[in-house]
């Protein structure tokens, strides 16, 4: 049985038809099929059968895909590790970062990585916290770059920078040369926040003292780029910290403010790795440059 087997299994159950899945994965009907009965015949089951208008995995079929992908993965991992034995510099790294983290700490990490090791490759997603820890200990990612990190005794921190958050605004906004601003002072300005749904936003949230009015943002995302190219306009007030904006604090195109002691959330930029998951050397590497990157923001 060959280990392709298995995604051949995933595609014909996400095209549903033998021909197709032989098209997508660029062999004949025939080829496929005996793979696939090459691993009916290792589980000594039926894993998939016809029907009038295609195929559908059986209950087997279905409990052997949800394997497959893991089973990639840890493969991949392998493989990875083969490499290193084999002493190459080459190698695949997969992060998950929060969007926040990708132009301060992520881009001068990989024009360095990239410098110095040219055969590595970097595959970066961004997700929140919890998808990130979640992609770490599955196998989906091999180092997560995130705020607000889960204490979860499965992952290991092999960086961490405590970080401070500022009003961030533009340098022509009224409020850039106070030397502090206070929640009146925020309440009376367009916010920019994410939702409720937000480890950040319940953070600021939870600094409300009973009978003050909440924070009534008037521009509500996720998405670090709009809130950046709104503060930048002159519109919304950002409640950030001030590394996620360095570069263009340093450029002159956005100003930040310290946040009373009452507004200063406790957080920090942890980055992290799987504690049951050796890294690569590919990893282990990037994950020193990361590193560094995050001590010279202190």
């Amino acid at each position: 049985m060959h280990v392709k087997a298995f995604d051949y299994l995933r595609v014909l159950a996400e095209t549903g038809s033998l021909r197709g899945a032989a098209q997508k994965i660029g062999i004949t009907p025939t080829a496929l099929t005996r793979q696939l009965e090459h691993l009916e015949y290792f589980f000594r089951t039926p894993l998939f059968e016809r029907e009038q208008h295609g195929v559908r995995l059986t209950a087997a079929g279905e409990v052997v895909m949800e394997s497959a992908g893991r089973v990639s993965r840890e493969l991949a991992i392998s493989h990875r590790r083969v490499e290193d034995l084999k002493g190459l510099r080459r190698g695949t790294v997969r992060i998950r970062a929060s969007g926040s983290t990708l132009t301060s700490v992520i881009a001068p990490a990989l024009d360095a990585l990239h410098r110095d090791y040219p055969g590595l490759r970097f595959v970066i997603e961004m997700s929140g916290a919890p998808q990130i820890a979640s992609a770490l200990l599955s196998g989906e990612a091999d180092l997560g770059l995130t705020l607000f990190a889960p204490d979860l005794s499965e992952l290991t921190l092999c960086a961490r920078l405590p970080v401070v958050h500022s009003a961030i605004m533009s340098p022509t906004h009224p409020l850039r040369n106070n030397t502090n601003i206070s929640l009146h002072d925020l309440r009376d300005q367009s916010l920019s926040l994410p939702d409720a749904g937000y480890f950040v936003r319940q953070a600021f949230d939870r600094v409300i003292r009973p009978g003050e009015p909440d924070f009534d943002p008037v521009f509500m995302s996720g998405s670090f780029d709009l809130q950046i190219d709104l503060a930048m306009r002159g519109c919304a007030v950002l409640l950030l910290p001030e590394f996620t904006c360095r570069p263009l604090i340093d450029r002159g195109l956005l100003c930040a403010v310290p946040l009373p002691a009452r507004l200063r959330v406790p957080t920090a930029l942890d980055l992290l790795r799987a504690s049951h998951r050796p890294l690569s050397h590919a990893a282990r590497v990037t994950s020193a440059r990361i590193g560094e990157i995050m001590a010279r923001l202190t």
